[in-house]
Parts: C-alpha cells; sequence; structure tokens
C-alpha cells in the first residue's frame, strides 16, 4: 500500500512538472494571456485536470517562474563541478538564464500577483541562492583573470535582462537570432579580453532594485 501511495505521488509530480514544462513554453510563444486549454491541449491533460493543480493563470505563472528559476539554480551547480573554469560555469549559467525567459516570466504577472510571488520565501530563498553562485563566479572568474576586472555581479544580472527584452523584429526566428549575437557580444565584452573602458564602478547586487 505504501509503495502504491508513493508511485501515485511521483506519477503527479511528474505531471504537474510536465504542465509547467508544457507552460513555460506556451507562455513564452502567445503570452500571459494564453488559453488555460491550449496549455492543456498540448500538455495532454484534460482542462479540469489543469484546474486542479493550477486553480488560476496567476498559480501556473508562479510555478512556471520558479521553476525557471530553480532550474538556472540547478544548473548553476552543475556547471560548477563540470566546467572547466570558473568563467565558463558563469557564461553557461547566463545562457541558461536567456534561454529560460525568467525574467520575462515574472513580468507576464499582474503586480499583485508579481509582488506576491516575490515575496513568497521559496522565490526568496531560490533568489538569494542563484544570487550567491553568481557572486562567487564572479569573484572567482576575476580571481583566474579570465573575466575583466571592473564590473561586478550586478552587471551579470543587469546584462541578462537586457537580453530578455530583444528589439523588435520581423520574425521569432530573427529575434532569436538577435539575442544569441547580442549575448555572444555581451559575454565577450565581460570576458577579460574586453578592451573598452566602463563609465563608473562596477555594480554590485545591491546597486540594484531585484524586488522591483
Amino acid at each position: 500500500m505504501k509503495a502504491e501511495t508513493t508511485r501515485l505521488r511521483a506519477d503527479a509530480q511528474r505531471n504537474r512538472d510536465h504542465i509547467v514544462a508544457v507552460a513555460r513554453v506556451v507562455f513564452a510563444e502567445i503570452g500571459p494571456g494564453a488559453p488555460m486549454d491550449e496549455i492543456a491541449r498540448r500538455a495532454g491533460v484534460g482542462v479540469g485536470t489543469l484546474y486542479r493543480r493550477f486553480p488560476d493563470r496567476g498559480s501556473l505563472l508562479r510555478a512556471v517562474a520558479l521553476e525557471s528559476l530553480s532550474a538556472i539554480l540547478a544548473d548553476a551547480h552543475a556547471a560548477i563541478g563540470e566546467e572547466r573554469t570558473a568563467w565558463d560555469a558563469l557564461a553557461r549559467i547566463v545562457r541558461r538564464a536567456v534561454g529560460l525567459r525568467f525574467s520575462t516570466h515574472v513580468s507576464m504577472m499582474d503586480e499583485h500577483t508579481r509582488q506576491a510571488f516575490k515575496e513568497a520565501p521559496d522565490f526568496r530563498q531560490t533568489r538569494a541562492a542563484v544570487i550567491d553562485v553568481v557572486e562567487h563566479l564572479v569573484e572567482r572568474a576575476q580571481a583566474e583573470g579570465s573575466m575583466r576586472s571592473d564590473v561586478g555581479a550586478g552587471d551579470v544580472f543587469a546584462v541578462v535582462s537586457f537580453l530578455l527584452k530583444p528589439p523588435p523584429s520581423r520574425s521569432a526566428e530573427m529575434s532569436d537570432l538577435l539575442m544569441r549575437r547580442c549575448l555572444t557580444l555581451i559575454l565577450d565584452g565581460l570576458h577579460s579580453g574586453g578592451q573598452s573602458t566602463l563609465p563608473g564602478a562596477p555594480i554590485s547586487v545591491a546597486d540594484l532594485h531585484l524586488d522591483s
């Protein structure tokens, strides 16, 4: 009986995770107004099943955003162990964050939902862990000489935010290409090989209004 209960719980968690993964793609494609029945259709579940797990659009958006942030954190820990240098690990995290469009999912929420999400303990804890990892990797990359010394972790978070708002283009394919080109240029600029002198002092996380 216990084994059966454990299996049912595992199945329910897999179904929930699948719905969230599908919703992330649909919200990115269509926007926050994407029909819930379209999400259910692509996930291969009934609308009733979807609403039992997520009673409203806001709860689903929150789940998508938290799943994306948690994925960034998990990949960050994996990158530290798998990549050859701190710079390689940091670049991998930046690419992962841009690919998951985390900030875009948060911006889709209405102000009340967004504020409630940002005040939720699980979000604050996960975000703090991501910030710690990025700050640690920036310090390590600068110490190994692979990252320019006149930038801070706040600069990294800022450029990721900019990359999530690509300029208008004639197609989704062009938008994706622009984002990838800009990402390459920005990573080159953060690397120690960058030659331009930046205005002002390095930006720290404390200089950013991450709660706004």
